[in-house]
Formats: C-alpha cells, structure tokens, sequence
C-alpha cells in the first residue's frame, strides 16, 4: 500500500484565500452602507443620550395623536405649499394653526419653517422658496389646545423648486 504525499500549501492558494476573504468582506460592507444610505431618514439629534430619554413621552404622544386621529397631506405647488388637513372623521379641519418645519435630510443645516395660512376649509397655504430634491416635512396641527405632529417626505422637482 501506498501513501500519497499531502500536496504543498503554495503561494498561489493563500493569495486566492486572502483574496476571498477580502471579497466577502467588501461585499458586507457594500450590501450595509447601500441599506443604510436608502433607509436613514436623516434625522439629527444633538444629543442622542437625551433624545432616548425621551422616547417613552413620544411613545405616550403618538397613542394621543393616533386617539385624536387628525390627518395632513403636504403637496408642493411651484410658488406654494399646501397643507390638507382632515379630522377624524375626513372632514376638513378648520381654524387650526399649522406649521411646518422643512428640513433637507442632507444637508442638516438647510432649514425652513413655514406657516401656512387657511385658504379655505381644511386646506393651508403659504409660499415656499425650496430647492430640489427631497424634504422631510413636519407639520404641527394645533386647535382648542389639541396638537398633532405629522411627518411627511416631499419631492420638489425641477419646475417646483424657487
């Protein structure tokens, strides 16, 4: 009976190993920096500490919100924004005081507020000077001491855009 010799370890198996093992790991990196860039909402804290803290008020806030059941759809014309709000019941909801804070999710320091006016019931405008690209709007609705915080995501094109 004869034994067979082990084949030698060469040069050209560890560079294929090395190179596979740097490969899998480019691949991780890709696939986790591709699903963090296309779901991050942009937001900012300065302090996440504190912000964390706070999440059990918001928790209490959103059930309050949702018991209320106040609804606002954002649409960008070309010179103006309008707000359309609805009540629980989807009739218009007038005599609030809305308010909108616009924030450029990629560019943190390109902020706007807005304050929207009812130009008929339900439905609030103001003009708008945004740029293109997307916006993360959060309309403030407040009525007999009632206040609903909605967020929207808006598109502004080309032909919206100031």
């Amino acid at each position: 009976m004869t034994t067979r010799q082990p084949r030698p370890f060469t040069g050209r198996q560890f560079a294929t190993i090395l190179c596979a093992m740097f490969a899998v790991v480019m691949a991780v990196n890709f696939t986790m920096a591709t699903l963090a860039s296309r779901t991050f909402s942009g937001a900012v804290v300065q302090n996440g500490y504190v912000a964390n803290q706070d999440f059990n008020a918001w928790i209490e806030r959103g059930k309050r919100q949702a018991q209320i059941g106040w609804a606002a759809r954002a649409e960008v014309k070309a010179d103006s924004l309008s707000i359309v709000a609805t009540d629980r019941t989807g009739a218009p909801l007038t005599g609030a005081t809305v308010s909108v804070h616009l924030i450029h999710p990629f560019r943190a320091g390109e902020t706007r507020w807005i304050y929207p006016v009812e130009a008929e019931p339900g439905t609030y405008v103001a003009a708008h000077s945004l740029t293109r690209g997307q916006w993360e709007a959060n309309i403030r609705l407040e009525r007999e001491g009632e206040v609903v915080m909605l967020r929207q995501r808006l598109f502004v094109s080309q032909e919206q855009a100031s």
